[in-house]
């Protein structure tokens, strides 16, 4: 039996694992022509590897261990001489263990990048205040001002307001008397 730690408790990306991600990112994420024409950069040139990394994982820390595990399959597979392929359909073909949170973490962290959001037209969404609408204080005004007003199931007595219920199994709710009883 195996114990894995806590995502929060696994150690931070070392550089040679930042080093690989960059390189897979830029797999990933080749240089291009986005919206409008505009330039878009490389993954590693949009800082996958750095601060788009460590806040991904800031958020989403159950994501550190399948990534780890994603760039130490890659990792020794370049230790057996296999290089690591240069266009995402040869990454694709074969791809390391768990890949798609590799995907994933490297694809938000791109995103996250101020100058790609800049570039593909990503606004951050603004404050929206919550405007509380004067019109209802006068409708709702006579219904508080009168009160809460209601009927009592018939087989028992309301409780004052502010009385906590008791345990009362035998359903008298504090009468003294059995309301399933009948008096003649």
């Amino acid at each position: 039996m195996s114990y894995q730690l806590p995502a929060s408790e696994l150690p931070p990306l070392s550089d040679a694992e930042r080093e690989l991600l960059g390189r897979v990112a830029d797999v990933l994420i080749p240089a291009g022509t986005g919206v409008d024409g505009v330039d878009m950069p490389t993954g590693s040139a949009g800082h996958v590897a750095s601060t788009g990394i460590d806040r991904v994982l800031s958020v989403r820390p159950d994501l550190l261990a399948p990534v780890r595990t994603a760039l130490g399959d890659l990792a020794a597979r370049e230790d057996d001489g296999r290089a690591l392929p240069a266009e995402f359909a040869s990454l694709a073909a074969t791809p390391p263990a768990e890949f798609p949170a590799l995907a994933d973490a490297i694809t938000a962290a791109y995103f996250l990048d101020a100058d790609v959001a800049r570039r593909v037209g990503y606004e951050k969404r603004s404050v929206i205040p919550i405007v509380f609408d004067d019109d209802l204080d006068d409708v709702t005004s006579a219904v508080r001002a009168r009160g809460a007003i209601y009927r009592a199931t018939p087989d028992t007595a309301p409780l004052p307001i502010g009385t906590p219920p008791s345990d009362d199994s035998a359903g008298t709710h504090g009468t003294g008397t059995d309301s399933t009883e009948v008096s003649a």
